[in-house]
């Protein structure tokens, strides 16, 4: 699910394509600056009628800012 399309082409098309797709490590890198790594887990699935939103093919992260010195 979601898009794997090179970045240079999302630009160039300015579409996405069904959204984007991140691997554990891009959303790592992402978050990197200044944020701890708490957990990071593929979400449930949630049915229509759950108060819930859940799709296992996104992930869900939890993650704590650094405290700042000084």
């Amino acid at each position: 699910m979601g898009s794997e399309v090179p970045d240079p082409d999302l630009y160039r098309e300015s579409r996405l394509h069904g959204g984007l797709a991140y691997t554990p490590e891009s959303l790592r890198w992402i978050f990197s600056d200044g944020l701890t790594e708490i957990e990071l887990r593929r979400m449930h699935d949630e049915p229509p009628e759950s108060p819930a939103f859940g799709e296992a093919f996104l992930w869900t992260g939890l993650f704590r800012r650094d405290a700042q010195i000084g």
